[in-house]
């Protein structure tokens, strides 16, 4: 065997390998959904664009300048940094304007953003509507859900939902083998 040929099932296996290692999310990103099967987590960055979770749950932390709308949340909002106002609260609605970090835990019907330079982490489920702006060096931003070498640019003259945890068109992963009992494996009797 030649060096060349027993490099190739090494290749082999770092290939398949390879989307065990991709980016989970961290006990800090989880917070107390930790755990939850049914969330996935999702990255979204750009320097100008808008996006909204629509009946979301779970944790979303994420920087940004522009205004912030949050709609019928059961849960609770905290400002880790920067200067927010709180424009309007009323109706179970709440409109906030400014620079920071926040981090909005729980269920809501509507979280909505747009604005300037933003970069989120979302450990959740929901639908996620975005879109992005060109900025100067022609980007509109980019989003991924587990692996960032799979990042995807925020469409420009459209908007697009993503559904969190992403939709899976084929095999269920989480599915288990079972037994049969009985027959042969031919199906005989």
């Amino acid at each position: 065997m030649t060096p060349l040929t027993r490099l190739i099932p090494i290749a082999a296996l770092a290939v398949a390998a390879a989307p065990n290692f991709a980016q989970s999310a961290s006990p800090a990103q989880m917070g107390k959904f930790a755990g939850r099967t049914d969330m996935d987590i999702l990255h979204m960055a750009t320097k100008i664009g808008s996006f909204k979770i629509i009946d979301g749950e779970g944790r979303l932390e994420f920087s940004f300048k522009g205004t912030l709308l949050v709609s019928k949340l059961d849960g609770q909002m905290t400002t880790l940094s920067g200067s927010l106002r709180k424009e309007y609260d009323k109706n179970q609605r709440a409109v906030y304007t400014g620079k920071g970090t926040v981090v909005i835990e729980g269920k809501w019907r509507g979280v909505q953003w747009f604005g300037d330079d933003m970069n989120a982490t979302y450990w959740g489920k929901g639908v996620c509507r975005i879109t992005g702006e060109f900025d100067r060096n022609l980007e509109t931003g980019f989003y991924w859900y587990r692996d960032p070498a799979k990042k995807m640019p925020f469409p420009s003259s459209t908007v697009i939902d993503l559904r969190i945890p992403a939709e899976n068109y084929g095999a269920d992963l989480n599915s288990k083998p079972q037994i049969r009992q009985g027959g042969t494996a031919s199906g005989g009797n």
